[in-house]
């Protein structure tokens, strides 16, 4: 089982380490429209008997000797080797009604011999999209591949690891879990000086650090940024930077981030949109849907928030004391959350009320949420009103009454 998440490479991870192996992935994508009878259907038709090889058989089935078919790998192939493990009548010979035969009942028993005897592995990506009874339901099918000794891959995001141990019991201690989570940062701000080095570009550690911290782990955003920022200078060519000796500033960087948020996530933006509107627009009392992603958009960057921290972070969205809203306005939101999104066919956030944990599992749009506006850079001379606010808002949190208190004073 490998426990990922979106865009780190898992697909070039497992692609990899099969083709070490001389395998042949059996891809199957989920999504909450899937059932167990769709999955496996689907694994059989996604079936390429040409790039198959037989292994050795392996002597714990009955009838071994019966499964040594010859070395054409076929429809028919698969329609016979199944008839025969079960001690049934061999199927009709001919390729066509092999496979109506075959996909017309499909299931892990005819999937199990064929992984078994062949250099061939099935691959189940996005099980996390599952609805949790077909994820019951596939778990306890599953028990055949490895009564049978047979490797699955499984591909879920890493905070959905506890939905895989929890839909079968007889699975724990049986399951391999590998974790693979963001980028590092010292690895994101690696491609950003190498590339800039190689350009001749001078550029401070703090601001390679700043770019990688930014992209939501992922090394396209950071290769973006740099990119950006060397065109909005007017680069076009590699030569034109060595002539320029172009020097990387925050505030070009700043720019930089959100040009690509605007410009290479775009398709984020009516997401966003219905997500803040919630679905009671014009009933709502308060912009909770909203003031939720708002929170993403504070430093430090997380992918997660737990409740507690979402209460801590909403004390510092400066918020007039009218309009911020309660606990039960907070707790219904999230509770909500998932049969909002789902009505909308939209799988960007998730509240997972057991953990009390909230989560972007798409990191790009998480990038898009803290980027879609500009920042704007603080003076570094304050006048003697703006250092008051400043020390008001950084209160420490017990002391938030004061903070509400002198908001409604300025205010008024």
């Amino acid at each position: 089982m490998l426990l990922v998440r979106p865009k780190t490479g898992k697909t070039t991870l497992y692609h990899e380490v099969l083709s070490l192996r001389g395998e042949i992935p059996l891809i199957v994508r989920c999504d909450k429209n899937k059932n167990c009878d769709t999955i496996w259907k689907q694994a059989l038709e996604a079936i390429g008997f040409e790039r198959l090889e037989l292994k050795t058989v392996n002597k714990n089935f009955k009838n071994s000797s019966e499964l040594e078919l010859g070395s054409k790998l076929n429809w028919a192939w698969l329609a016979d080797i199944n008839a025969r493990i079960k001690g049934s009548l061999g199927l009709e010979k001919g390729e066509t009604e092999a496979r109506r035969r075959v996909l017309a009942d499909p299931g892990p028993d005819l999937l199990v011999p064929l992984l078994k005897t062949t250099n061939c592995v099935l691959v189940i990506e996005d099980f996390h999209y599952l609805d949790d009874m077909q994820k019951i339901f596939l778990f306890q099918q599953w028990k055949q591949f490895i009564d049978n000794e047979v490797s699955v891959v499984v591909l879920g995001t890493t905070h959905r690891a506890v939905d895989i141990a929890n839909s079968n019991k007889d699975l724990v201690g049986r399951i391999s879990q590998i974790d693979v989570g963001h980028w590092e940062s010292k690895d994101l701000e690696r491609i950003s000086e190498l590339g800039l080095n190689h350009l001749s570009v001078k550029s401070a550690k703090d601001l390679r650090i700043f770019i990688a911290s930014e992209a939501a782990g992922l090394p396209i955003i950071v290769q973006q940024a740099c990119l950006s920022t060397l065109t909005t200078e007017g680069v076009e060519y590699s030569d034109q930077i060595r002539k320029m000796k172009l020097t990387l500033r925050k505030d070009a960087v700043e720019r930089s981030l959100h040009s690509v948020a605007r410009s290479r996530y775009t398709q984020f933006e009516s997401y966003y949109s219905t997500l803040i509107r919630g679905p009671r627009e014009t009933s709502r009392k308060y912009k909770t849907y909203e003031l939720v992603l708002a929170c993403f958009t504070l430093d430090p960057i997380k992918f997660s928030l737990s409740r507690k921290d979402i209460d801590h972070r909403m004390n510092k969205l400066r918020l007039p004391v009218e309009e911020f809203p309660p606990a039960a306005s907070l707790n219904s939101t999230l509770g909500a959350l998932s049969k909002f999104q789902e009505r909308r066919d939209i799988e960007i956030l998730e509240w997972r009320p057991r953990e009390e944990i909230f989560y972007i599992i798409e990191p790009a749009f998480l990038f898009y949420v803290r980027w879609r506006t500009k920042k704007e850079t603080q003076p570094e001379q304050l006048d003697m009103f703006e250092i008051l606010l400043k020390s008001i808002w950084n209160l420490p949190d017990n002391r938030s009454d004061l903070r509400l208190s002198a908001d409604q004073k300025i205010k008024n």
